[in-house]
């Protein structure tokens, strides 16, 4: 009964935005997956540090803190980042397994999916070993 009604308010946002938007891909895209773009976007903001650095700001001239404690903003930018080149590199690596794609794009999708990964772990060592 409390998910039919869940339903019932959801589907009358979508079609509210659908028709505000018109009838394009990119609108349908936006007005379906709105929730999920939020959670990704809130989850990358609290995992990159946000919070820690708003209740404990640093000194600006920082890139990167040097202390274990504290974090400035432009660190949380750049975990933001190595979060978000990470988990694109999981995803094209993830591309390059489905049967759907094109046998040629396997191997490219899979070196970048790689190389994105590896990428976001020598950022993310570089900033721990600069903190200390």
């Amino acid at each position: 009964m409390i998910t039919a009604w869940i339903d019932s308010r959801l589907n009358r946002v979508r079609n509210r935005f659908s028709k505000s938007f018109g009838k394009s891909s990119l609108a349908t895209q936006l007005s379906s997956g709105w929730v999920e773009v939020l959670y990704i976007v809130a989850l990358v903001i609290m995992s990159a540090g946000t919070v820690n650095a708003i209740i404990q700001p640093v000194n600006v001239g920082y890139v990167i803190f040097p202390n274990p404690g504290g974090q400035s903003v432009t660190e949380t930018v750049v975990d933001a980042f190595v979060l978000l080149l990470g988990a694109a590199g999981v995803y094209l690596s993830y591309l390059s397994g489905r049967q759907t794609t094109k046998t040629r794009m396997v191997n490219f999708f899979l070196i970048i999916g790689l190389f994105l990964i590896l990428m976001a772990l020598y950022i993310g060592i570089y900033v721990l070993n600069a903190k200390g």
